[in-house]
C-alpha cells in the first residue's frame, strides 16, 4: 500500500506540473499576443499594442488643450466680428459721423487696429486647424483680401504672403475720414470678414461641443463637425 500511495502521489505531482506548465504557457501566450488587458488580468501589467493605443487614444481625447484651441477660435472670430460690425456701421452716430464731428479719426483707427489683430489670430488658428472645413474657411478669407487689396492699402493695411494683414500706422493715422469709411464702411472687406467670422464662431463652437462629448466616447471620434464631409484619415477638427 506504501508503494501505491507513493505511485499515485508521484503522479498527482507530474499532472500538476503539467497543468502548471499549461498554464504558464497560455500566459506566456496571452501576454504577447493579447491586446494588454487580458494579459494583465493574470499578471501581466504591461499594456503593448492595441491596448497601448487605446489608452493612448483615450488620453488624447480627454486632452483639454484642444477644447481651449476652438475656445480661443471661437473667441478671434467674434472679436472679428464684433469690430467689423463697428466698422461697417451706416447707422447714425456711427464711429464715422462721430470722427466727422470731432475732427479725430482716433477711434476708427482704434478698432482697425483691433479689427487686424483679432483677424490674424483667427487666421492662424483656421491654419493650425488643417480640418477642411477650417482650409476652405482660410481660403475664402484669402480670397477676400486679395479682391480688396487695394482698397485696404490706401489705409495703411497691406495683405501679407500668409494672408494675414499688416498696418503700417502712420498711413492709417493720415487717412482722412471719407476714405476710411469707403474702405471700412458699408459693405466693403470689414462687412464681408464679419459675415464669415460668424460662420468660424459657429463651428468652432460644434467642435467644442463634439470635443466635450468625445471624452465620454474615446473610441468614436467622428462626430467631430466638419460640415457633413469626412476626411481622408481624419475626419475631425483635431489640433495638431
Amino acid at each position: 500500500m506504501r508503494v501505491t500511495r507513493n505511485y499515485r502521489s508521484g503522479m498527482l505531482n507530474v499532472r500538476n506540473r503539467n497543468k502548471g506548465s499549461q498554464s504558464s504557457l497560455l500566459q506566456s501566450v496571452l501576454s504577447r499576443n493579447s491586446t494588454g488587458r487580458l494579459a494583465s488580468l493574470l499578471g501581466n501589467k504591461k499594456n503593448t499594442g492595441l491596448s497601448s493605443a487605446i489608452d493612448r487614444n483615450f488620453i488624447n481625447t480627454t486632452d483639454t488643450k484642444s477644447q481651449k484651441f476652438y475656445y480661443d477660435m471661437q473667441y478671434h472670430a467674434k472679436q472679428v466680428g464684433e469690430y467689423a460690425n463697428a466698422l461697417k456701421s451706416k447707422e447714425k452716430d456711427s464711429i464715422y459721423d462721430k470722427a466727422k464731428e470731432s475732427g479725430s479719426t482716433e477711434q476708427i483707427v482704434s478698432d482697425i487696429k483691433s479689427f487686424v489683430n483679432q483677424y490674424n489670430n483667427m487666421m492662424k488658428d483656421l491654419k493650425e486647424s488643417g480640418s477642411r472645413t477650417d482650409s476652405n474657411f482660410l481660403m475664402q478669407f484669402n480670397s477676400m483680401s486679395r479682391l480688396d487689396e487695394r482698397d485696404l492699402a490706401l489705409t495703411g493695411v497691406t495683405r501679407k504672403s500668409d494672408g494675414t494683414l499688416a498696418v503700417d500706422e502712420k498711413k492709417l493715422e493720415a487717412a482722412d475720414v471719407e476714405t476710411l469709411e469707403k474702405v471700412w464702411g458699408g459693405n466693403g472687406f470689414a462687412s464681408k470678414a464679419a459675415a464669415k467670422a460668424g460662420s468660424v464662431e459657429a463651428t468652432a463652437g460644434r467642435n467644442i461641443e463634439a470635443e466635450k462629448s468625445s471624452i465620454y466616447s474615446p473610441f468614436d471620434r467622428a462626430n467631430l463637425y466638419n460640415s457633413g464631409i469626412r476626411n481622408t484619415g481624419s475626419y475631425f477638427n483635431y489640433r495638431r
